[in-house]
């Protein structure tokens, strides 16, 4: 288990000017009768995270339990769900998909905050933000792309919200994302000391290590397909373990898994690939396993292995 000495940072997020077309002004979300996330209340907002994809929602709490400004109160993987949800548990900020099967996002969003006017919510979508006029005209506080790096969509959200975010920060790491924002590596607060950090391309291929890593009682905080996302994801969460393939875009490249080694030096890692003639270079730039794909069982075998030493 990681041994950390935490600390905390504080991120001032608040723009002097709001010209963001895909957010509503601060004014406006006063106006509507958010009065409980004004920038001078700084208790921890109640969140509902409502997105039909797991490997999201599990993003998106992992991201958000790294900051004392959220309580993640709920999830949700559909509209109906949703706005039964944010009927009972009355969220303050809700983070809502559009793409999801039944009701979708869209028509949520009008249920949402029929049932819980007060909650501001956020538009959370890979979906093209052409239609975030159409969201903010119904009640939306702001649109944010799917796939920005967890400190982007921090400090998104600490402008959108207009108060400043503050991050936990554990003395392990020393990276230069992070050291813009003043932080050098987070770790979750109340976390397993068995959690896991994927990077695949293919969704299938991820969501069987995210099973294989289940079975051996790994907590997978966060999916990645992107070196930055999961480079991201690595200085927050200091993961105790991450299976990662070379190869993302053409030939594989071990500098991915060096940055992964020298960002988090604790986490091991294991790579799982196609390219086996790799094996060597694997080793010797950190990894401590290296497994063929697409040998799910001998890659389960090995997280036993790997986690019953620790």
């Amino acid at each position: 288990m990681i041994q950390d000495i935490e600390t905390e940072v504080h991120l001032s997020l608040v723009p002097a000017v709001d010209v963001d077309p895909l957010r509503r002004p601060p004014a406006e979300l006063s106006a509507a009768g958010n009065g409980a996330i004004a920038a001078t209340t700084l208790s921890p907002l109640r969140v509902l995270i409502v997105d039909d994809a797991p490997s999201t929602r599990r993003f998106l709490r992992a991201v958000l339990e790294h900051c004392s400004d959220f309580d993640v109160v709920g999830e949700a993987a559909d509209g109906d769900t949703a706005i039964e949800q944010a009927d009972a548990l009355q969220p303050d900020l809700v983070l809502l998909d559009l793409s999801m099967p039944t009701v979708d996002g869209a028509h949520a969003l009008k249920g949402i905050l029929g049932v819980a006017p007060k909650a501001i919510v956020i538009v959370v979508s890979g979906i093209d933000s052409s239609v975030s006029g159409m969201m903010l005209d119904a009640g939306a506080a702001a649109f944010v792309p799917k796939g920005i790096t967890p400190y982007d969509l921090l400090d998104r959200l600490g402008s959108i919200l207009d108060r400043p975010i503050t991050l936990r920060q554990s003395g392990s790491g020393d990276t230069d994302q992070a050291s813009e924002l003043g932080s050098a590596g987070l770790r979750s607060p109340n976390q397993s000391d068995r959690r896991a950090v994927v990077l695949e391309n293919d969704p299938t291929v991820r969501h069987l290590i995210t099973e294989a890593l289940m079975v051996c009682d790994v907590e997978v905080v966060a999916e990645a397909s992107t070196p930055s996302t999961l480079l991201a994801v690595i200085d927050l969460a200091q993961p105790e373990l991450v299976v990662l393939d070379l190869a993302l875009k053409g030939a594989p490249d071990t500098a991915i898994l060096t940055d992964v080694c020298r960002r988090s030096p604790r986490s091991v890692v294991v790579v799982y690939s196609d390219f086996d003639d790799w094996k060597d270079r694997a080793i010797s730039a950190g990894a401590a396993a290296f497994i063929r794909k697409p040998r799910i069982e001998e890659l389960t075998d090995r997280i036993r292995q790997l986690t019953s030493s620790r």
